[in-house]
């Protein structure tokens, strides 16, 4: 440990000397078990072709979607898992099926069943290639290269299902069995592997044949171990030891080099180290190599220019290395580098990071750029900073003892159209400098318009006249001319409130003050004021009336920061909208806000900076889309200081915090996912995960995943859903938007929020939709490739087919009941009307036959009466 301690120090002292003209500084993206990890030992990275990232561990596979992280595990009793924990290597074959090598064992994971075959060597076996997997390698084509337990080698090209074999054996052009292969490379003339015993062997898989085999590394160290193997662009060979010795052959030479120190100094770098543990070697897009190293970090060689860097992990910096010992590289489709660490997850070296600087230069509270393009800093209890803006260098420095002012606690900043530049002070009054000399207003100045001494904010009128925030004083106007001053104030003016926090110029020429009242406009040519609130469709917000900084755009737009996030007044539509925490605001206490030179703004909270871009709906109305930046950005971790903004004449954006001065090159700042597709990661149904062929409430939901079937039908019961998207990009921490319309239910575009890339219904009716999904810009306009899901969601029992079938039978079976009820019913009345015409007529046979004989007529009655009673009976 001592030894590796002095080399480290050693090379640390060696890497201050080091120049980095070509080499920039190199900043990374992390991904740990906070973020969802398996585990901090990664083994291998590998981006496959959907754009997945998919991380190997000594505990479970990964798959990164560049928002999330969905984990496989093995299970004993379920056998389309994955056999082990342990993941070594993932490769992807033609048909998107995923290998794993797992120590000694191999499995194939199937994308779209999302099961793993724990025996592949059945499917091999069907094409010719026979025998147990003792190792296996896909190349860039696609073809398989196998060495077998028991049949020696086999190569298979799956387009053209040709196997060829290479019989073991131990002959010149014959393959050892005892020959354990540890890595694969592919070159110019043939398949290079190397064994356990650095054997090194170069193969010709179409034609079955041993070009070459080479002892060289063998004879050196005549050890077992798992070596590495690496052939760059110019068919140099690389072979990793992870020991200190390091193999190069270098075919321009046809020499051997036996370690990196030998070969960095043969080519010219200086400062080497003495000893350097190599894990993995690969060279990038730009022609640099990048070295993997145990406690070293990361060198990056630039051969062509004979000189090198150090990146290792840096403590209190997040887009540092994570771990100062990394294991593994993959450069991705994107040309992208990943690096695996030895005990602190991966991470992603990103290119636009390097438009983020911080430079500790202590607690800045102000910040403003002069006229010759030098960067002025107001310090919290430290005087006045001027740095070169291009070398960062601090070539002035200004204290109450050198100026002979009041205070060193420097609160504001501003330059004036004459050059000077002004500042304000907490109790020091307000300062001036313009061509070498300084200024001191002060409260207690005849004539003077300052009430107190705590100049919070400084900024001037189209005419020239200075306009300065008094907190606790209202505003004072010095005349640009004269001199005279003059302040505005509850007493004598309509001024809503003396506390200022803020001034500054409006589009209108007007001065907007933020005060502890909102804000308030004064209009410099006639001192009108008016006062202004925040409302949206009439209702009030309930947010802090405290106002930290209030800035009018171009748009006519006033922003007013504060404890509650920004609220963005639209005077003209007499609306205001509220962005916070909920938004994406990286917390809700907002400090300072800007615009830059490409119209989009800039808003800083406590621990945050977000760039928002207004649009202007068809309605006359304003939309926003944001997005966020935090020290995992490049910048420092805050707290930031309030109104410590300002663009330069160049679009660099500089904000002040208690860590010193942050510069965010705006122009640069882009990300245009116009090209990125739309991914369908994953299924929520009621905030539970749905995996492919998963049963829920008794059925299988997908039978495939969403972004392979592009098809989705759930029951009425289960329309609370929740679609989890992606994009093809697959980076770390992807901060992308998305923006989707569900057809057949709301032709209106929404867009995701910055926090949630997700897509969610509740109670969604019963029907067929289309949700279109499309990447959302970061100015607001939607990305070119668009992706569609088929979603219809099942009538509830009582309305479905069977159901209105059985409808339709009981109908149809009433009417025909009733039918007979009817004919039934009319035999009736017919028979009733027969039984009453024949009552009526055996009346009136009585009565004529009681005239005729009087003695039998009461027998002849009782005989009617009963018959009658008897058929009404009946009837």
């Amino acid at each position: 440990m001592q030894t590796i301690a002095c080399l480290l120090a050693t090379t640390i002292m060696m890497i201050a000397e080091a120049t980095a003209a070509v080499i920039p500084d190199l900043h990374f993206r992390r991904l740990d078990t906070r973020d969802g990890l398996s585990s901090s030992q990664v083994n291998c990275i590998f981006r496959d072709s959907k754009g997945y990232v998919w991380m190997a561990t000594n505990y479970g596979l990964n798959r990164y979607d560049g928002y999330r992280i969905r984990h496989f595990y093995s299970y004993d009793k379920d056998s389309t898992t994955i056999p082990s924990n342990r993941v070594d290597k993932v490769e992807e074959a033609s048909d998107g099926r995923l290998w794993m090598k797992h120590d000694m064992s191999y499995s194939v994971y199937d994308p779209v069943t999302e099961r793993v075959d724990r025996n592949p060597s059945l499917w091999l076996n069907k094409l010719g290639v026979h025998g147990s997997i003792e190792h296996l390698h896909i190349d860039s084509k696609k073809n398989y290269w196998i060495k077998t337990i028991d049949d020696g080698f086999a190569y298979l090209n799956p387009q053209s299902k040709k196997v060829t074999h290479i019989n073991f054996g131990y002959g010149p052009k014959e393959f050892s069995k005892e020959f354990g292969i540890t890595d694969y490379a592919e070159s110019k003339r043939g398949m290079l592997v190397i064994s356990s015993q650095a054997e090194l062997m170069c193969i010709d898989g179409e034609n079955g044949e041993i070009l070459w085999k080479n002892d060289y590394v063998k004879n050196i160290l005549d050890q077992y171990n798992d070596y590495g193997l690496y052939v760059d662009k110019n068919d140099n060979y690389w072979v990793i030891t992870r020991q200190n010795t390091l193999f190069t052959y270098i075919q321009k030479e046809r020499k051997w080099y036996n370690n990196l120190p030998d070969l960095m100094r043969a080519y010219g770098f200086s400062n080497v180290p003495d000893e350097i543990i190599v894990w993995d070697v690969h060279y990038d897009t730009k022609g640099l190599l990048w070295v993997s190293t145990d406690h070293m970090g990361v060198l990056v060689l630039d051969f062509k220019n004979r000189e090198w860097r150090q990146f290792t992990n840096v403590k209190g910096d997040e887009t540092s290395l994570p771990d100062i010992t990394t294991r593994r590289f993959c450069l991705d489709q994107l040309g992208r580098m990943w690096v695996a660490t030895y005990k602190n997850g991966v991470a992603m070296c990103l290119e636009a990071m390097s438009n983020f600087s911080s430079h500790a230069v202590g607690d800045i509270n102000a910040v403003c750029e002069d006229k010759a393009g030098y960067y002025w800093l107001g310090c919290n209890n430290g005087g006045i900073l001027r740095l070169d803006s291009r070398t960062m260098e601090v070539v002035e420095r200004h204290t109450k003892e050198s100026l002979g002012l009041r205070s060193d606690i420097i609160v504001s900043a501003f330059t004036a159209q004459d050059g000077s530049v002004w500042f304000g002070t907490y109790e020091g009054g307000l300062i001036k400098y313009h061509n070498g000399h300084w200024h001191n207003y002060l409260a207690s100045d005849p004539g003077s318009a300052l009430t107190t001494n705590n100049i919070w904010s400084v900024t001037q009128d189209k005419w020239g006249h200075m306009w300065i925030g008094i907190l606790g004083g209202g505003v004072a106007r010095i005349d640009g001319k004269t001199g005279k001053q003059r302040v505005f104030n509850s007493d004598n003016s309509d001024l809503a409130s003396i506390w200022t926090n803020s001034v500054q110029r409006g589009k209108n020429g007007w001065i907007i003050v933020g005060n502890s009242e909102y804000y308030s406009m004064i209009n410099p040519g006639n001192f009108k004021i008016e006062n202004g609130g925040v409302q949206q469709d009439g209702n009030t917000y309930t947010i802090s009336s405290g106002t930290n900084h209030a800035y009018m755009d171009t748009r006519g737009l006033v922003w007013l920061g504060s404890a509650s996030g920004v609220s963005i007044c639209d005077r003209k539509n007499n609306t205001t909208t509220l962005l916070d925490m909920k938004s994406g605001l990286l917390g809700s206490n907002v400090v300072s806000i800007t615009e830059d030179t490409k119209r989009t703004m800039w808003v800083v909270t406590d621990h945050g900076v977000s760039n928002i871009v207004p649009q202007r709906q068809e309605d006359g109305h304003w939309s926003f889309t944001l997005r966020s930046f935090n020290d995992r950005d490049g910048l420092q971790p805050g707290p930031f200081n309030q109104r410590a903004i300002w663009c330069t004449h160049d679009g660099k954006l500089l904000i002040g915090g208690q860590d010193g001065l942050d510069i965010i090159n705006t122009l640069k700042i882009k990300n245009d996912a116009g090209n990125e597709r739309p991914v369908f990661s994953g299924l929520l149904v009621f905030d539970q995960e749905v995996n492919v062929g998963q049963k829920v409430n008794g059925h299988v939901i997908l039978d495939e995943p969403l972004d392979v079937s592009h098809k989705l039908r759930l029951r009425y019961s289960e329309n609370q859903f929740t679609i989890q998207m992606a994009s093809d990009n697959g980076g770390l921490n992807n901060g992308t938007r998305f923006i989707y319309q569900l057809k057949g239910f709301n032709d209106q575009w929404v867009k995701t929020t910055a926090l949630n890339p997700n897509i969610s219904y509740t109670s969604l009716p019963t029907g067929s939709y289309t949700l279109c999904v499309r990447m959302l810009n970061d100015d607001g306009t939607m990305g070119k490739v668009e992706s569609q899901l088929d979603i219809v969601i099942a009538a509830p029992w009582y309305r479905s087919w069977w159901a209105i079938a059985i409808y339709v039978m009981l109908i149809i079976a009433a009417w025909y009941y009733r039918k007979d009820l009817i004919t039934e019913s009319d035999k009736l009345r017919s028979r009733l009307k027969e039984l009453i015409e024949q009552k009526r007529q055996a009346a009136k046979d009585k009565k004529s036959k009681t005239e005729e004989e009087p003695v039998a007529e009461n027998a002849d009655n009782d005989i009617e009466e009963a018959v009658i009673i008897e058929e009404d009976s009946d009837l």
